[in-house]
C-alpha cells in the first residue's frame, strides 16, 4: 500500500472514531436531559396539583372544618418539601435552567402552603380569643381585681395572636402576589399547562385580603368593647 494511502486511511479512521464518540456523547447527553426533564416535570405536576387544591379552599369554613384543613395543608406542605429534597438530589448539569426554575417554583408552592396553614391556624386562635374577650366583658357586673386581671390577660392574648395572624397572612398574600413571576420562569421550561393559573392565585389573594379585613374588624370591635369597660 502506498504510504499516502495508509496515512489517509488512518486519518479517516480517526475521524470516524471522533464522530462516533461525539454522537455517542450527544446521545448520552440527550438521554440524561430527557430523563431529568421527565423527573422534574413529575415533581412540578404533583406540586401544582397540591397547590391547586389548597387555593380552592373556602376561607369561611367552620372552625372544626378549618382545624382539619390546617392539618391537611401542613401535610401538603410536607409532601412538597420532599419534592424539594428530591430535586436537590438530582444532577442539574443536563439542564441547569430547568432545575433552577423548578426549585424556585416548588419552594414557592411550599411556602404558600405553609403560610396558608399558618394564617388559618392563627385565624382560629384569634377568633377564639376574641370570643373569650367578648364573653368576659359581658360579666362586667362582677368586677373585681381578678376580673380585671383576666380581662387584661385575655385581651393581651388576642393581641398577640392577632399579631401572629397578620404576619402569616401578609406573607401568604405576598407569596400569592409574586407567584406569576415564578410561574413565568418555569413555564418557559415545562409549558404553562402544568402550572396553576395566575388567575387562581389572584382570586385566592382577593379572598385572603377580604378575610383579613373581616378579622381586623372583629378585633377592633372587641377592643372597643373592652375599652368601654
Amino acid at each position: 500500500m502506498h504510504p499516502g494511502s495508509a496515512t489517509r486511511s488512518t486519518a479517516l479512521g480517526l475521524a470516524a472514531l471522533v464522530i462516533a464518540s461525539a454522537l455517542g456523547y450527544w446521545g448520552v447527553s440527550a438521554y440524561r436531559k430527557s430523563q431529568l426533564q421527565t423527573a422534574v416535570t413529575a415533581l412540578v405536576k404533583d406540586s401544582s396539583e397540591r397547590l391547586q387544591g389548597a387555593l380552592a379552599v373556602e376561607t369561611g369554613a367552620a372552625p372544626e372544618d378549618t382545624a382539619q384543613m390546617v392539618v391537611k395543608l401542613d401535610d401538603q406542605a410536607q409532601e412538597v418539601d420532599k419534592h424539594v429534597i428530591e430535586l436537590r438530589g438530582m444532577s442539574a448539569s443536563p439542564n441547569r435552567a430547568l432545575v433552577d426554575a423548578a426549585e424556585e417554583y416548588i419552594l414557592t408552592v411550599r411556602q404558600i402552603l405553609r403560610n396558608q396553614a399558618a394564617s388559618h391556624r392563627y385565624h382560629n386562635q384569634v377568633s377564639a380569643s376574641e370570643r373569650a374577650l367578648r364573653d368576659h366583658m359581658r360579666t362586667a357586673n362582677r368586677r373585681s381585681g381578678n376580673w380585671i386581671k383576666e380581662a387584661v390577660r385575655v385581651k393581651d392574648r388576642m393581641e398577640k395572636e392577632y399579631f401572629d395572624y397578620r404576619i402569616s397572612v401578609d406573607a401568604f398574600g405576598r407569596l400569592l402576589e409574586s407567584y406569576p413571576a415564578t410561574r413565568k420562569k418555569l413555564a418557559l421550561q415545562v409549558g404553562a399547562g402544568l402550572l396553576v393559573e395566575e388567575a387562581v392565585a389572584a382570586n385566592a389573594r382577593k379572598r385572603v385580603l377580604a378575610s383579613s379585613r373581616r378579622v381586623a374588624d372583629d378585633v377592633e370591635r372587641a377592643r372597643q368593647l373592652a375599652a368601654v369597660h
